[in-house]
Order: C-alpha cells, then structure tokens, then sequence
C-alpha cells in the first residue's frame, strides 16, 4: 500500500510539477528520521526539498546526524534553483519539550539557527503534531523563530 501510494504521489508529481510548485521530502540522511531515501530521489521538477527530521532534545534544542547530511544532495537541489528546507517533527518529534519553557524554546530557536547556517539551508518546516501547549505559547515560538531567521530565510 505504501509503495503504490508513493508512486501514485509520483505519478501526479510528474504530471503537474510544470504548473506548479512542488515540495518533496527526502527521507534518508540518518537513521534516526524517516529512512526512506537511500539516493538522490528528488523529483528533478521540485521547487522545494525539505529534508526529514531533526530530532528534538530534552532542552528543546534540535539536532542533526552531521555524518549523514546529504551535502552534495543540497549542493545540487540549491545549483539548480530548488530551496533546501530543514524540517522538525515528524515521527521522533517531541514539542513538549520544545514548548516547556522560555530558556527551552531559546534552545530550539539558536539550534535551528546555527543548523540553518551551517548548511546553507533555505529555511524551516515545523511538523508540530502532537502538543498540549497553549496556542499563544506555540505562536510565540513560531514568531522568535522567524525573527532569528531574518526574511530571507523560509519557515
């Protein structure tokens, strides 16, 4: 079913990638994320690439597998005009301790920052799933967030 499903998604991709902007996830610089893209499986018509997940740690800061990161992947989407997006969340997301706290939320926003520069990424996606965190708490984040990130950069 999951592959008839990609392919279905594929499929679609394909025909209407010139019409619009298309994102696609790349699922495959680490164990720890989604594990699914083992080579350079992005859709050569993608506007966007959004590379699948940081992991969020006890004291809200986020981290990378650097031994994984596919930089000559990005070096090659940015060469030809698709912008490189950082994603958190997903499956190993925890927002509960991103949200726990001021200092923790600072944690989150310095970390993605630095991993944002390291790399020369685009920009931010934020998988916030499941959470028990006031809205305005969550917003806030968001806001401090993109301040960080200046506006050149994508959340």
């Amino acid at each position: 079913m999951k592959l008839t499903s990609i392919l279905l998604l594929l499929s679609v991709l394909a025909l209407s990638a010139s019409a619009h902007e298309v994102s696609m996830f790349y699922c495959g610089f680490g164990e720890n994320f989604c594990g699914q893209s083992a080579i350079d499986d992005v859709h050569q018509d993608s506007s966007f690439v959004i590379l699948a997940f940081v992991n969020t740690n006890y004291d809200g800061s986020v981290t990378i597998d650097d031994a994984n990161f596919p930089t000559e992947h990005v070096n090659q989407w940015q060469s030809s005009g698709k912008k490189v997006i950082i994603s958190v969340g997903g499956q190993n997301g925890n927002w509960e301790n991103v949200f726990a706290s001021q200092p923790n939320i600072d944690n989150f926003v310095d970390s993605l920052y630095e991993i944002t520069s390291q790399y020369n990424l685009d920009g931010v996606d934020l998988d916030i799933e499941n959470y028990a965190t006031p809205p305005i708490t969550v917003s806030k984040a968001i806001i401090q967030l993109k301040e960080a990130l200046g506006s050149k950069l994508l959340i």
